[in-house]
């Protein structure tokens, strides 16, 4: 099996096997409370912190703060420095030897800048070489 495939089989039961944690130590937080405030107000206090906590990932994770406008600076100069550093010979020479690959490599792109765009121009040149 290819390290690929283990990683995604990792992922799935490092999930799997987080969600059974958190499941977990919840029902313990719940339980060692229930002496002190009752089954009710244990459970709601457990789920309120981490209802916070979650609103706190959401805000630290998704930064609701920044403007679709800073966004889309960010995006231009990602893809206008990764552009600037690819020669066009190059280019045009993939595109007319290996169309398929070239379209690879233009989805791959689309996608590095989207996900990453301060580590798209290395991913790329990854790619690039990989195929060549």
């Amino acid at each position: 099996m290819d390290v690929a495939k283990l990683r995604i089989i990792a992922g799935a039961g490092a999930v799997f096997f987080g969600f059974a944690g958190v499941t977990t130590l919840t029902i313990a937080c719940v339980i060692a409370l229930i002496p002190v405030i009752g089954l009710l107000w244990s459970t709601v206090a457990v789920a309120s912190v981490l209802l916070f906590v979650a609103c706190i990932c959401v805000l630290v994770f998704l930064k609701p703060g920044k403007s679709t406008e800073e966004e889309l600076d960010q995006f231009e100069h990602a893809t206008a420095d990764m552009l600037a550093e690819l020669p066009f010979d190059t280019i045009a020479a993939l595109v007319e030897k290996r169309p398929v690959a070239a379209a690879t490599i233009a989805m791959a792109a689309g996608y590095f800048i989207v996900a990453n765009p301060e580590q798209a121009s290395k991913g790329l040149q990854k790619l690039i070489d990989e195929l060549m």
